[in-house]
């Protein structure tokens, strides 16, 4: 049994396009998404479309509760200043560019989904077992932390998101997964990013797969309607919001 897994889309329409065309070649006999639909790029709208469409199970993110709700805030980590602003301007805009319906679609996701395959417990949630849309699990999470995380669960593996860095620990017997960011990336490889796990007469394999997408298309569509220049920078690099920022020299977006 081959299951895919993805998450952190992020409004990226050519990354979710490009992840899915690899999928198919792959023989995948499942396919999920672990949430965070919309945000940031510049197409939740067809992004929503596009997994209702593909009929992709999926839990939650932060981001789908904040546009489905069209709250004031994601609830995400930010550093004060201009990551913040960053953060508050793509969000509103997001939520004003989704539909009606999309809206209903995200506020109905589920929070986590649990299912067995090959005899193996999973659990897909896209922060962690104990706070479903926000905690950050991250590949240097301390592991008494990850061993609270783990006893919250009977699932033998937990695929979790929201990090957008592609991580797997083993704690007391478990697997915890990050399947990475299709739309995001924040690990310094700016390729879309998904998770595969293939389970075989009860040996278990992983794999975290990378796949090239038109990023400039992506960017062009920011600087279309004018979105900040951090965006792009944050996709062309695969960076972090603090990563990124060194590489712009003005407002205009020239960078360095």
């Amino acid at each position: 049994m081959k299951i895919a897994f993805i998450s952190d889309i992020h409004g990226n329409l050519e990354a979710l396009d490009a992840v899915l065309e690899d999928i198919k070649k792959r023989n995948v006999d499942k396919l999920y998404c672990v949430g965070d639909l919309v945000g940031y790029g510049p197409d939740p709208e067809a992004t929503v479309k596009k997994i209702i469409e593909q009929n992709i199970p999926t839990v939650m993110g932060n981001y789908d509760d904040a546009i489905g709700y069209e709250k004031e805030s994601c609830g995400c980590a930010y550093n004060p200043g201009r990551e913040t602003e960053v953060g508050d301007i793509t969000l509103n805009w997001s939520i004003r560019n989704t539909s009606d319906v999309s809206k209903a679609f995200l506020r109905g996701l589920p929070h986590k989904l649990e299912f067995e395959m090959e005899g193996v417990r999973f659990l897909l949630v896209h922060g962690s077992p104990l706070n479903n849309l926000l905690e950050y699990i991250k590949p240097d999470t301390k592991p008494n932390r990850l061993e609270r995380v783990v006893a919250a669960t009977n699932a033998d593996i937990i695929i979790n998101g929201h990090t957008h860095l592609p991580m797997a620990r083993w704690v007391k017997g478990k697997y915890v997964f990050n399947d990475g960011s299709v739309g995001r990336p924040k690990d310094g490889d700016p390729r879309a990013c998904y998770l595969i796990v293939d389970i075989d007469s009860g040996v278990l394999k992983y794999e975290f797969v990378r796949v090239e997408y038109p990023v400039k298309r992506t960017i062009e569509k920011l600087v279309k309607h004018q979105l900040p220049i951090e965006l792009a920078v944050v996709l062309s690099l695969g960076a972090t919001f603090d990563m990124g920022k060194s590489h712009i020299t003005n407002k205009q977006g020239f960078f360095l």
